[in-house]
């Protein structure tokens, strides 16, 4: 079996680093709070961390646009 590929259009979406203030609260429970979204341009990110502290929450945000301020356009791809 082959392995998995992936191909997509990078663009140039990205092309200036992000740096956004952030708070994600879910069913009134804070799970990222007064905290900011640091990005840099050229780099790839992975989340890593225990159940329940906000990894996904804050990855489908940033898939579904909504985060104010963040760029839309951004390739972002969830591997579960």
């Amino acid at each position: 079996m082959p392995p998995p590929e992936v191909r997509h259009e990078k663009g140039n979406n990205f092309n200036q680093d992000i740096n956004l203030p952030l708070t994600i609260i879910v069913g009134g429970q804070h799970l990222l709070e007064d905290t900011t979204l640091r990005l840099t341009q050229g780099h790839r990110y992975g989340l890593v961390g225990r159940n329940g502290i906000g990894k996904t929450c804050l990855i489908d945000a940033i898939s579904m646009g909504e985060i104010e301020g963040f760029p839309a356009g951004i390739h972002s791809l969830q591997v579960e």
